[in-house]
């Protein structure tokens, strides 16, 4: 699930390729600026699938000018980014 709370998207539950398919394409709302956060903590699951959604909102943000920072990254995201050799600035993680 993603739901838009002030100047972050809190996404929550599992992120995988079975749950990705209703969320696209992606709303407008989410990604109306201003935008400056996910919020990662609630997620259970992600999986590569979950990661490509992850960037893809982080891109279109960019497109409308909002540089998004990644909060409360769960460790295993953070081994499936390691996993795919994704270098991230570190201030893009905040709250691990």
């Amino acid at each position: 699930m993603i739901r838009r709370e002030g100047e972050a998207l809190v996404l929550e539950g599992a992120l995988n390729q079975s749950t990705i398919p209703p969320l696209w394409p992606l709303k407008p709302e989410w990604l109306a600026p201003p935008l400056e956060r996910l919020e990662l903590g609630a997620l259970s699951a992600v999986d590569s699938a979950g990661l490509a959604l992850l960037l893809e909102l982080e891109g279109q943000a960019r497109q409308q000018g909002s540089e998004l920072r990644w909060q409360q990254c769960p460790a295993a995201l953070e081994r499936l980014m390691e996993l795919y050799d994704l270098e991230l600035v570190e201030a893009r993680l905040q709250g691990t």
